[in-house]
């Protein structure tokens, strides 16, 4: 750190240094292609749960079922053999019950990753995109010799840049230029 700090000040003695900022948080959360990203991450999730809440009615319907073969096993009025064979078939509906449960939990598991997964990567994406143009604009536009990400995009707790100047933060014209292209607002519904 030392010498970085000393390199530095090495080039900013021997040159202007041009430095400027920008918030990923706000143009992540402003771009409305993570407005979008999110709706249809939102749509998977709601489909997901309705699919979980039809297999729990389906292992609902097992565990009823397997309660009343229950219940008939303890009729005193069944034969012997009467008797073994429901308890045969509740057994088998026990397994099959089993097994339905062992398949929804990986079900489960496996969509909550799949879900996620995507999610980090439609993240992933936007944000490549959005840095790309953050360059590009600091670049062309500012000359720019540094950019720092005024905002906590990766959760750390803690800013990169704990103070800059208002006048450097580029965040606003990129904002523009990111939803330079986004498509028209859908009209209200008619009442």
């Amino acid at each position: 750190p030392v010498l970085a700090m000393g390199a530095l000040a090495f080039n900013t003695a021997n040159a202007e240094l041009s430095v400027v900022t920008v918030s990923m948080q706000q143009l992540f959360d402003g771009y409305y292609k993570s407005t979008d990203a999110n709706q249809r991450l939102e749509s998977l999730r709601e489909e997901a749960v309705l699919e979980a809440q039809e297999k729990e009615k389906e292992l609902q319907a097992m565990v009823a079922d397997i309660q009343a073969k229950q219940e008939e096993l303890q009729n005193p009025m069944l034969s012997d053999e009467a008797k073994a064979e429901k308890q045969a078939a509740l057994e088998g509906i026990v397994g099959e019950g089993r097994q339905k449960q062992a398949d929804f939990q990986q079900w489960q598991q496996q969509t909550m990753a799949e879900l996620n997964q995507r999610g980090q990567e439609i993240r992933r994406g936007l944000i490549q995109e959005i840095v790309g143009l953050v360059k590009e604009i600091a670049l062309r536009d500012f000359d720019a010799d540094m950019i720092f990400d005024t905002s906590d995009i990766m959760g750390s707790g803690v800013p990169t840049v704990l103070h800059a100047s208002d006048s450097l933060d580029i965040t606003k014209k990129i904002l523009l230029k990111l939803n330079a292209d986004a498509p028209p607002p859908a009209p209200a519904p008619a009442k």
